[in-house]
């Protein structure tokens, strides 16, 4: 008869006596075993710079009209603390207007034109008769050259490093005779510069000077590339006459 013991195992023994390194490890379990995860690491925080005003490049010759005049003179006034600044109108009647107004203490002066009146410019007005035209380049009769706007505008340059002068016209924003008038005063300076007739200084306390920007009608823009031509102030007077009496 099939014996059910047979299919019973034997119990198995354990030899206490055997010395503990024979002794089989224990599976190590992930739980208990594992290292803790080191803490991540913070970043050391960098020293915060102060931030440094670099000055922004600004023209020492400006041009705009009435309704940006305010944001103008607050920008060269932020860049350039210690400027001092003149304004160049392109009509006696912008006295009475409160932008101007609102400039004080600046000074301001009323350009001449070349017959020597006040230039008086309303604000929808975009041409120049003979007189207002020339009134850039110089005044009286053409075979003497007496100072024109461009020249009062340098005479007030030339009083330091940080004299600066806007020219102000009647319309909103002076893109074009505002412009214009800058132009032909910077034209004269970098002339008179270049021959060694004035001390022009680029550097205004560490700040470049640039152009105003280039008026915006074509018609003034070529007469600007007219009178380039010329090699001395008085072949560019002669360039701008003819280009007018082109027109």
């Amino acid at each position: 008869m099939w014996n059910r013991a047979h299919n019973v195992s034997k119990p198995r023994l354990i030899d206490v006596d055997r010395p503990a390194s024979e002794a089989v490890p224990n599976d190590p379990d992930s739980d208990f075993d594992d290292p803790a995860p080191l803490p991540p690491k913070k970043r050391a925080k960098k020293a915060s710079k102060p931030n440094k005003h670099i000055p922004k490049a600004v023209p020492r010759i400006n041009a705009c009209g009435v309704k940006n005049l305010d944001r103008t003179l607050l920008e060269l006034r932020d860049n350039c603390p210690n400027s001092q600044v003149a304004l160049c109108l392109l009509s006696e009647s912008l006295l009475d207007v409160d932008a101007v107004r609102r400039c004080a203490p600046v000074s301001i002066f009323v350009a001449k034109t070349r017959d020597g009146t006040s230039y008086r410019l309303t604000a929808d007005e975009d041409d120049l008769d003979e007189n207002e035209f020339m009134g850039l380049f110089a005044s009286g009769p053409y075979d003497r050259a007496d100072p024109g706007v461009c020249d009062e505008i340098i005479k007030h340059l030339e009083m330091g490093n940080y004299h600066y002068v806007i020219v102000v016209d009647a319309s909103e924003r002076g893109t074009n005779l505002a412009r214009l008038a800058a132009r032909v005063a910077m034209l004269k300076w970098t002339r008179l510069a270049r021959d060694g007739e004035v001390a022009a200084s680029i550097l205004m306390g560490g700040v470049r000077y640039e152009l105003a920007p280039a008026p915006t009608d074509a018609k003034w823009k070529a007469a600007l590339e007219r009178v380039k031509r010329g090699r001395s102030w008085a072949e560019v007077r002669e360039h701008a006459r003819e280009w007018f009496l082109s027109l």
